[in-house]
């Protein structure tokens, strides 16, 4: 009988600077600054609860491992001074192992969460317009003045939902993008490493009462929890054993 791997899965980080509520939820007043300033916090901490129990459900369905419970993951990390997201050096995970019984450790970071990074968006909106670019040049005979319009209307609009999101006919742009990386304990490597991204909410928006269909937070939990669901059947398919980690790079 093969023997399962116990993992410990860390706290999540974030590393995606939100400031604004109406960036991963839909608000209908306005807040004071303070208020908004609190929502945010607990709106953040909230998903990343989230984004670690989906993974860890997500995780435990394919019955390759076992669980250091979360309360006594985060008690020993909180002692060893690991900030959420953080990734543990060798010495943080050879006590992770020595007071966990841990094999594995996780560490998750989500890079975006409702909008993406510039860098992104401007990769994004330059093959968009390169394209349509060519496209409109070849059917008007490169008419310089309706080609610029393209140009700034698609700037325009590529930015709007690049940055803030989307949700027409039905389909919502949520971007969720989230890294996770697992390092073996016994001599503190890297053994794996993923990041999967979910952009779009369509068929599993059908789901839900109509009345959440148009809520950020809704799609964007949608998008969590696919991301979250692809992050952990990689690591499932690493197959990863006891003695398979005990010896690893040596």
């Amino acid at each position: 009988m093969v023997e399962r791997p116990s993992v410990a899965i860390l706290p999540f980080g974030i590393d995606v600077e939100i400031t604004t509520l109406s960036a991963v939820k839909s608000v209908d007043r306005t807040l004071s600054d303070e208020e908004e300033s609190r929502q945010v916090a607990a709106v953040l901490q909230d998903m990343l609860a989230d984004a670690r129990w989906l993974f860890l459900s997500r995780l435990a369905t394919g019955q390759k491992f076992l669980f250091v419970p979360l309360e006594q993951t985060d008690a020993v990390a909180a002692e060893l001074q690991l900030k959420p997201g953080g990734l543990p050096t060798p010495e943080q995970l050879a006590e992770l192992r020595k007071r966990l019984g841990a094999d594995l450790v996780v560490a998750g970071t989500i890079l975006d969460y409702g909008k993406i990074r510039w860098q992104w968006l401007a990769a994004a909106a330059f093959a968009d317009v390169s394209v349509e670019t060519i496209v409109l040049g070849l059917a008007t005979a490169w008419n310089p003045v309706l080609i610029l319009t393209n140009v700034g209307v698609e700037v325009l609009t590529n930015s709007a939902i690049f940055f803030g999101g989307g949700y027409v006919f039905g389909v919502a742009f949520r971007p969720v993008r989230v890294e996770a990386r697992a390092f073996e304990t016994l001599q503190g490597y890297p053994v794996w490493q993923s990041t999967d991204e979910a952009f779009y909410a369509w068929h599993a928006l059908k789901q839900l009462p109509e009345s959440e269909r148009g809520k950020k937070e809704s799609q964007l939990r949608i998008n969590l929890g696919r991301t979250m669901e692809g992050l952990a059947d990689s690591l499932n398919a690493e197959g990863f054993t006891v003695s398979q980690l005990g010896t690893t790079q040596q």
